[in-house]
């Protein structure tokens, strides 16, 4: 059986680097699309980060199924073959700089009456009209989202993965994707996706609501839930849990084992160290495991935080190559998290600088 293709026969230039733009690459690849990557002589600059010896395990997490080429634009016959390339695309990802962009004419100002039938998606920190250089924790934290994020003595905290990259991928995607394929299109388009608004979308979301109608937000909480109380992360005697036990059901049920007070949902929110308190003191002499043994039986959701060692080895043992897939050489291999009819789309390893993949991109016949 196949997995879905509805991108087949399309081609895709990705002129991007790093996450956001090779991400959205990636994710039209796994649905049929031929992704062409541009790189510069000495590659994307992922590809200079630490990995094995297979190659940097970042830029083989982000690019799967593509081509790689090798241009240089600064010159006038390597500009030609990227037009060229342009000319024959579907669509265009690209997270460079705006300067970079104007300079070699491809800004969105410029793109569509260069190349009129192209969807060209354009990721950048705050908008093609602003050449400062964003990354990801750069827009964690002038987006809130750091300050919301933060410790309980009030510091401010990054994610140590990139959130922002990731959703800015995805969004980049998903909307080329919809334009690649609405019928209903009549020439080309262009998409300008910034950083500080997915940043906003997706990781302040009912904050941004709140603020944007007058309300305000309790001070940063740590591993503390914002919205609900006692839920978090406790100590045990070998290791922590989280426990999500502030809803009022499930605090009738939990206050039982703990020995807590009887209190509306709005006095513990109010008191929440107070009852973060009850919980661990329950939880520290005990073992995890017996720990969620206790609250699976209560039917409250809670879960062992892992060395995620630990927990790439129990993601695998609940389907099929969850997680990454082992190739006969030893390499991972990012998975595609869905499956279709009980299948994944096939994933083959990221390109060598300058080269087709070497099993063709991905494969969708399992």
């Amino acid at each position: 059986m196949a997995t879905p293709t509805p991108l087949a026969g399309r081609t895709v230039v990705e002129f991007s680097q790093f996450i956001a733009g090779p991400t959205a690459g990636q994710l039209l690849a796994d649905f049929g699309a031929s992704v062409v990557k541009i790189e510069p002589a000495n590659g994307d600059g992922s590809r200079a980060l630490p990995g094995s010896e297979h190659g940097s395990a970042y830029f083989r997490c982000f690019n799967t199924g593509k081509e790689s080429r090798i241009l240089d634009t600064r010159r006038d016959d390597d500009a030609s073959v990227l037009a060229d390339l342009l000319s024959r695309a579907d669509a265009m990802i690209c997270n460079l700089a705006p300067r970079g962009l104007r300079r070699l004419n491809l800004g969105p100002d410029r793109i569509l009456d260069r190349f009129p039938q192209i969807v060209a998606t354009y990721v950048s920190g705050y908008g093609q009209d602003d050449d400062r250089t964003c990354m990801d924790t750069i827009a964690q934290c002038e987006s809130g989202f750091a300050w919301m994020n933060g410790n309980v003595d009030g510091t401010p905290r990054v994610s140590t993965s990139w959130p922002v990259d990731f959703y800015s991928g995805h969004y980049a995607a998903m909307s080329t994707a919809m334009a690649v394929l609405d019928a209903k299109r009549a020439g080309g388009i262009v998409i300008d996706l910034t950083m500080m608004e997915v940043a906003s979308a997706m990781l302040l979301g009912p904050a941004a609501i709140l603020l944007s109608e007058g309300g305000t937000l309790g001070a940063p909480s740590g591993n503390r839930d914002r919205a609900s109380s006692p839920s978090g992360i406790y100590e045990c005697a070998d290791g922590h849990v989280y426990i999500y036990g502030g809803l009022d059901p499930y605090w009738q049920s939990l206050r039982n084992e703990t020995g807590g007070p009887h209190a509306s949902f709005s006095e513990r929110m109010a008191r929440a160290e107070e009852f973060d308190a009850n919980v661990e003191a329950w939880t520290r002499p005990q073992q995890a495991d017996d720990v969620l043994s206790t609250l699976a039986r209560l039917r409250i959701p809670a879960g062992k935080v892992r060395h995620p060692g630990e927990a790439l080895d129990v993601i695998r043992t609940l389907r099929p190559d969850a997680g990454v897939t082992i190739r006969d050489n030893g390499e991972a291999v990012p998975a595609f998290p869905a499956l279709f009819n009980g299948k994944r789309i096939d994933r083959q390893p990221a390109p060598p600088l300058g080269q087709p993949t070497s099993n063709g991109g991905v494969s969708h016949e399992r």
